[in-house]
């Protein structure tokens, strides 16, 4: 707390958030981003625990204790409210399953029965609705930040409504990457869960830059926090909300698909570049020639950082697409020409 504090009340620069300097608490943000966010309380059917493969393989089958990793937990989770018609959006995770029912809780008590109107999983939206119009809901309009104002080191609160949905929660973190998911998602280190995944998280104007989610969806670890959340940027969903609003479930998109896997990149300082632990048989780097033990250096033509920068260049193309690689292998440079496949869901 005492590094929160120091940061804001410190002297800003041209380019910092316009904090008071003898501001040493984030009531101000959490009070104005408050009234957006609701809980969801959704009621289904007991689901089985979603082990992953890497475990669920293994000759000593898992635990009761494990599994309970693995389930998800019950509890309300969180909403942006949009409007006083009632319309909620939230992550795509919170309404999956065998729903029976659903509420929105109003920070006042108040529960409103709930529908789903339409979704996004790509992006890891849903948009949900009061099966009434609620007579006197009052919320302010939504101010959302602009993506391209978003810069690592940004400072942001996601604000959650659980477990008690008449007080407000708040994890404090910053923009922690850009460019996730093709460019529609961000990465922060303020801690997400499953109660505050679906709500809102500003910057410290007040002004919502994403929404919290991507929380269990690859590995339903609930009682491990690795200190990396995401969030859906304020443009994807700006961009996408219009369809959602008029019930238009917007489809899966198909990501590309290359067939390689990496345990670490061990280079020696200086260097670049996605080391190749693994190629998929079968794969589309399987059937360019790709190796273990190349590096993957450049791609269409523009260098390489790391694995995950290679990860980023290959959602921005779809399935199908031919690409042009240039790889070391060995003393030797090699350029591979690839047909880019459709991910395994």
């Amino acid at each position: 707390m005492t590094l929160v504090l120091l940061l804001l009340s410190c002297p800003l620069t041209a380019d910092a958030e316009p904090v008071a300097r003898e501001s040493t608490s984030l009531d101000p943000v959490i009070a104005a981003v408050a009234p957006w966010a609701v809980a969801i309380q959704v009621e289904r059917e007991e689901e089985p625990a979603q082990v992953p493969r890497s475990l669920s393989r293994g000759r000593i089958p898992p635990s009761p204790e494990q599994l309970e990793y693995f389930r998800r937990p019950p509890g309300p989770a969180t909403g942006l409210l949009l409007d006083s018609e009632g319309n909620v959006l939230t992550s795509y995770y919170n309404i999956t399953g065998k729903v029976k029912s659903m509420e929105i809780v109003l920070p006042s008590g108040a529960k409103l029965p709930a529908k789903l109107i339409a979704r996004d999983p790509t992006d890891d939206l849903a948009l949900i609705r009061p099966l009434e119009r609620p007579g006197d809901l009052q919320v302010p309009p939504v101010k959302w930040a602009k993506t391209a104002d978003l810069r690592v080191g940004k400072l942001v609160v996601a604000v959650g409504r659980a477990p008690d949905s008449s007080a407000a929660t708040a994890t404090f973190g910053i923009v922690s990457a850009l460019g996730r998911n093709g460019g529609r998602t961000f990465q922060t280190d303020a801690k997400l869960n499953y109660g505050n995944v679906g709500g809102p998280i500003a910057d410290l104007n007040g002004t919502v830059v994403g929404l919290a989610g991507f929380v269990g969806h690859t590995y339903n670890i609930w009682g491990l926090n690795s200190g990396i959340g995401f969030g859906t940027t304020a443009d994807t969903i700006l961009a996408v909300l219009p369809r959602l609003m008029k019930g238009e479930d917007i489809p899966q998109a198909e990501l590309a698909y290359l067939g390689i896997s990496r345990m670490s990149d061990q280079f020696p300082p200086g260097s670049h570049g996605a080391l190749v632990e693994r190629v998929e048989s079968m794969s589309p780097a399987d059937e360019a020639g790709l190796q273990s033990g190349d590096i993957i250096i450049a791609f269409e033509g523009e260098k390489v950082e790391d694995f995950f920068d290679l990860q980023r260049r290959i959602l921005r193309h779809r399935p199908g697409s031919v690409v042009v690689m240039k790889v070391e292998r060995g003393q030797a440079e090699i350029e591979l020409k690839v047909t880019l496949g459709r991910r395994p869901q």
